[in-house]
């Protein structure tokens, strides 16, 4: 069976990176990202939409995106999707798909000059 997963996002950093140092000494980060979309609508008027993607970097990306990441830049992710399950409090199976980032670029805001 062929498979492939892999997927590039691009958009704004919507929370500042949230890093955490597990016991065994890996650093993990959490990342949100917010991705516009902007479509016409029937009657000619553009309506815009946000999309909102959690991103998961480990080890030398959870220090990259420590030092470097802050709410509002541009990045772009190129990873693979992660689905995780979980049990709430209260007992509810919960689950979410995440993008476990492999790559990261910080992309600079263009100036108009």
């Amino acid at each position: 069976m062929v498979s492939m997963n892999n997927v590039q996002v691009l958009g704004k950093v919507t929370l500042e990176p949230r890093v955490k140092t597990l016991k065994n000494g890996s650093k993990v980060a959490e990342v949100g990202l917010g991705i516009p979309e902007n479509r016409q609508k029937d009657n000619g008027e553009w309506e815009g939409q946000m999309h909102f993607v959690d991103i998961v970097l480990w080890n030398d990306l959870a220090t990259y995106a420590e030092k470097q990441l802050k709410k509002g830049d541009s990045a772009l992710v190129q990873g693979m999707l992660q689905f995780e399950r979980w049990e709430s409090k209260e007992g509810g199976k919960r689950s979410k798909l995440k993008v476990r980032g492999l790559r990261v670029q910080m992309i600079p805001e263009s100036s108009s000059n």
